[in-house]
């Protein structure tokens, strides 16, 4: 185990297992009351076989058996079970106390029993009260469930002789049942007091809908509200009373917003009529306040104040910005039309507000077409800036000698048609990309030419070394790029050769040093072995000579990593050396 224990896990285990155990007590329950009931039915059963008559044990065995079918339910008190439990002790409460009457008076033993019948009818009686409770439709329910007890009491009554004092009890206690099922159907819930005050108040708000209405007042969203309050609050009179509270909330506010409305809509209707004679096109302002009115005559008076101010607001950016919008556009378009290049983007934009006035939106189109002058005058200084950055990069791929020029002269020519069509920006990028290539590639050539100047010297660092071959074909396709004109290509080729020359030449140098240390070592070491005995044809000390042998001539042809290894071996043989000496 990881010594980790889940709380959840554990109360479920201990919870599944304590179930298992009431089920199976109540299993052993049922079983043990089905065996009592036919031990006690028993005798009359062969009695009524051998053609005797039925007695009253029957009835007895018969209500044990039917007891023992709802034990099971004991154990778990959840909804269903609480259901079940609380419709069998309504059932059966009185016709138990029938039968328990029935032996008032026999003998002493026979009222014994009479008195725990009594008891266990008073408790079923008291837990069918406890369970079945609450709003009228369980009462009800519980209404039907006496009432199926009393017609089995009552089917218990057919054989009485009413000679017996006994006979009038048990008339009395059905008296008493049907008593109970009368009070439970047509008596009172908990509800009650609420749905009678509900009844009251919804009586009183109609009553006020109706004399506001002949008022002319707009108070349809309250009606509603009321309609649907009475048609669900008596199954619900807490959710009808919340109903009724927002109807009377909705006309109180409907009385006050009446004077505020009629204010508002003379308010915004003045704005449309200016808007209208500014713009007479504009059709917006007008469609708002037209659902405005609608609205208002329909009752629902917030949403037409909201309409109003939307048409106010809407009249009122007209109002302000048509005029400058228009006063924009026409002044762009004069400067655009004056323009010596063409200007794709800007008549885009022109377009662009030209749309949104016709859309009705002229704080947008305002703010689209005044930046077209603006933008102008920028541009006319790119121009500018553009021709001189063109006639830069062709004066100097003119005098650039020595270079590839095809690709240079390619993306000049790209760039004095972007400069043709206005394109300013394309333009000067492409001459500004000329001539840093043009300076890229003539640090290149100088490098390169300074380098090959020291080609012996550069080919002598790898003409002794086995690999001189690569290092040949490496130095020939430099030279290929220079025959090429491709400086800057030639120019990367030699860093990356030189790089790998001094990182070569740094690891050859660190292994020379090894070297010399090794052969120092061993030298005093060989004169140790000639002193202490240890003969040349030793078998250590003659792979001690073969090692550095190795090692050495590794390291002149240029095999750094395999003489390594091999000072690796010599210096494991010396020390096996060492511990002879």
């Amino acid at each position: 185990m990881d010594g980790f224990v889940d709380l959840q896990e554990a109360i479920k285990a201990e919870t599944k297992n304590r179930l298992d155990r009431v089920e199976k007590l109540a299993g052993y329950s049922a079983f043990i009351m089905l065996a009592a009931a036919t031990w006690l039915a028993w005798p009359t059963l062969q009695s009524a076989l051998n053609g005797g008559s039925i007695t009253s044990d029957l009835k007895y065995a018969m209500v044990i058996i039917a007891w023992g079918i709802f034990v099971q339910d004991l154990g778990l008190m959840d909804k269903k079970a609480r259901s079940r439990i609380g419709t069998v002790t309504t059932i059966s409460w009185l016709p138990i106390a029938i039968v328990g009457i029935s032996n008032l008076e026999g003998d002493i033993s026979q009222k014994l029993g009479m008195v725990f019948l009594l008891v266990i009818s008073l408790c079923l009686f008291a837990t069918s009260r406890s369970i079945l409770q609450g709003d009228i439709s369980v009462m009800k329910y519980r209404a039907l469930m006496g009432a199926l007890g009393f017609v089995l009491s009552a089917s218990l009554l057919t054989t009485i002789s009413f000679s017996d004092i006994s006979a009038f009890i048990q008339l009395g206690l059905c008296a008493i049942g049907l008593t109970l099922i009368v009070i439970d159907w047509f008596g009172k819930d908990e509800n009650r007091a609420l749905r009678k005050e509900f009844d009251v108040r919804l009586n009183i708000l109609e009553n006020r809908i109706l004399i506001l209405k002949s008022e002319g007042s707009a108070v349809d969203q309250a009606a509603s509200l009321i309609m649907t309050a009475r048609e669900e609050g008596h199954r619900d009179p807490v959710w009808g009373m919340r109903l009724l509270d927002e109807a009377e909330e909705d006309i109180e506010r409907s009385l006050s917003l009446a004077g505020d409305v009629e204010e508002i809509k003379a308010d915004s209707l003045n704005s449309v009529e200016t808007a209208e004679e500014i713009a007479p096109i504009v059709k917006r302002p007008r469609k708002a306040w037209d659902m405005g009115q609608r609205e208002v005559e329909l009752g629902s008076l917030r949403e037409g104040e909201a309409l109003f101010r939307q048409a106010k607001k809407r009249a009122g950016e007209v109002i302000e910005w048509w005029q400058k919008a228009e006063e924009a556009i026409r002044e762009g378009s004069a400067l655009l039309a004056k323009s010596k290049h063409p200007q794709e983007s800007l008549e885009e934009l022109l377009a662009d507000a030209r749309k949104k006035l016709n859309a009705e939106k002229p704080k947008k189109a305002y703010e689209f077409a005044i930046v077209i002058p603006e933008q102008l005058s920028a541009s006319g200084d790119a121009m500018v800036i553009a021709e001189k950055a063109v006639k830069e990069a062709a004066r100097m791929l003119k005098s650039a000698d020595g270079i590839n020029k095809e690709l240079l002269e390619e993306r000049l020519d790209n760039a004095e048609v972007e400069l043709e069509q206005g394109n300013h920006a394309q333009a000067k990028g492409l001459s500004d990309g000329i001539v840093r290539e043009i300076n890229a590639e003539r640090e290149a050539m100088d490098d390169v030419r300074r380098a090959l100047r020291q080609k012996v010297h550069l080919i002598s660092r790898w003409s002794e070394r086995e690999d001189s071959a690569d290092w040949d074909s490496r130095l020939i396709e430099i030279e290929t790029s220079v025959d090429s004109l491709e400086w800057t290509h030639a120019a990367t080729l030699l860093e990356r050769l030189t790089k790998d020359l001094d990182a070569q030449g740094k690891a050859s140098d660190e292994a020379s040093e090894l070297l010399n240390f090794v052969l120092d070592e061993w030298n005093v070491l060989r004169n140790q072995c000639d002193a202490s005995g240890i003969k040349v044809d030793d078998e250590d000390r003659r792979s001690t000579d073969e090692a550095i042998g190795i090692a050495t001539e590794a390291h002149k042809a240029g095999r750094i990593d395999e003489s390594l290894e091999s000072l690796g071996l010599a210096d494991g043989f010396m020390e096996k050396l060492r511990r002879r000496v």
